[in-house]
């Protein structure tokens, strides 16, 4: 957990990594920290399940800080739907992308369609990963709206509001 107050390494006019608690947070999410995601597990080509493990940011044996897996830390997290939110790091081929056989455009970012779907049925992308590195600002816009477009696509209709530029067909 992050401390509260500013830490004494971390004077003016340094940005301080402090606790900081939003209305998001207070909506009745739990809020975990050092955590590295091992893997998805689940079956039928459905997640069931994320392994995580702690990690502390120590020195390994080689003498270069980064992070050390807590052994005895390992846990299994129920999920239904992953969503990853990773920024200004473009989509590296190789992992998911290649495992999914999804379609990359002319600059490498997952291609997807005009309502953020990509080459296969029922997979999604927006932000760095769709449109390459670039604002926050460009991320929120294009994460809700990608929840619009799989809202749509599980519900079979359209209850999420829209920035207006879409066109999938709005009930309610």
């Amino acid at each position: 957990t992050p401390p509260e107050e500013r830490p004494p390494h971390q004077p003016w006019p340094y940005m301080p990594m402090v606790l900081t608690t939003t209305t998001s947070h207070e909506e009745g999410a739990d809020r975990h920290w050092s955590l590295l995601t091992k893997a998805f597990e689940g079956s039928s080509g459905s997640v069931e399940r994320l392994r995580t493990v702690r990690v502390e940011f120590a020195t390994n044996g080689n003498g270069r800080p980064g992070f050390l897996e807590v052994p005895g830390t390992e846990r299994d997290w129920p999920a239904d739907l992953v969503v990853l939110a990773v920024g200004y790091a473009g989509p590296e081929t190789g992992g998911m992308i290649d495992q999914l056989g999804l379609a990359l455009d002319a600059r490498g970012n997952v291609q997807t369609d005009g309502h953020y779907g990509t080459s296969v049925p029922g997979i999604f992308s927006a932000g760095d990963m769709r449109r390459g590195q670039s604002l926050v600002v460009w991320a929120i816009s294009e994460g809700r709206e990608a929840a619009r477009a799989v809202d749509a696509h599980l519900t079979g209709f359209v209850a999420l509001p829209t920035k207006g530029e879409g066109d999938l067909p709005r009930v309610r």
